[in-house]
């Protein structure tokens, strides 16, 4: 469950995340036709210089670290899945293992492919239930988006180690979306919409989220 928190495509990072600050970064650019290009980004730079000293060692907190060859084996596995799925194309990504920032990105024809990409590393259970919360909508009629998500990932957090869990305190979840039309509203008061009114911004600490005392969800209104 931890694994779905932190990031879906970077799995092979689930250790060095849980013992550095990091980042998660969700940009979608979203057309009026439905269509897109969504680039997920992992940004672990602030800890730099505690990961390479890491990367040295073979278990942390009776975790097995991952050496270079194999996150950049893991990426390429998930990425190899993207480029599978109907709706997606111009599947990218790119690891600089100096700064430690790590992308991917893809055009999607329609969000339902976004939500395809997220059950293909889903268990069964969470499919089932992402059948009736989808995690990204769009409503033509209403000219709505819709960021949701059915993960309530607290009880789970709580059998983790204390150790594992003082990293969330400095970790942080971003969406970024952008639009053709101008914004109309949003119903996630902590979104900031900007000047241009095309574009808005949600920053959220990763253990307010994990205690459900913020979401990422929101419900965007576009001008017509």
């Amino acid at each position: 469950m931890l694994k779905k928190g932190i990031g879906i495509i970077f799995l092979s990072l689930l250790t060095l995340c849980l013992t550095s600050c990091f980042e998660i970064i969700e940009e979608v650019n979203f057309n009026q036709d439905g269509s897109g290009e969504v680039t997920l980004t992992m940004n672990l730079s602030k800890s730099k210089t505690r990961i390479n000293s890491m990367m040295l060692l073979d278990t942390i907190n009776g975790y097995k670290v991952p050496s270079e060859e194999d996150i950049r084996t893991q990426i390429s596995d998930a990425v190899h899945k993207v480029k599978e799925i109907k709706g997606i194309s111009n599947v990218q990504n790119s690891s600089n293992f100096e700064e430690f920032i790590f992308t991917v990105s893809c055009n999607f024809t329609h969000v339902d492919a976004l939500n395809t990409v997220i059950s293909t590393f889903s268990s069964k259970e969470d499919v089932t239930q992402m059948k009736t919360v989808k995690h990204f909508s769009f409503d033509k009629t209403q000219n709505t988006f819709t960021r949701n998500y059915h993960y309530d990932i607290n009880k789970q957090f709580n059998k983790t180690k204390l150790e594992d869990r003082e990293v969330f305190k400095t970790a942080s979840f971003t969406t970024i979306y952008r639009f053709k039309n101008s914004i109309a509203s949003s119903q996630n008061q902590m979104a900031r919409i900007a000047g241009s009114k095309k574009a808005i911004m949600l920053k959220v600490n990763a253990q307010d989220i994990i205690a459900n005392k913020y979401s990422i969800k929101n419900q965007i209104k576009l001008d017509k």
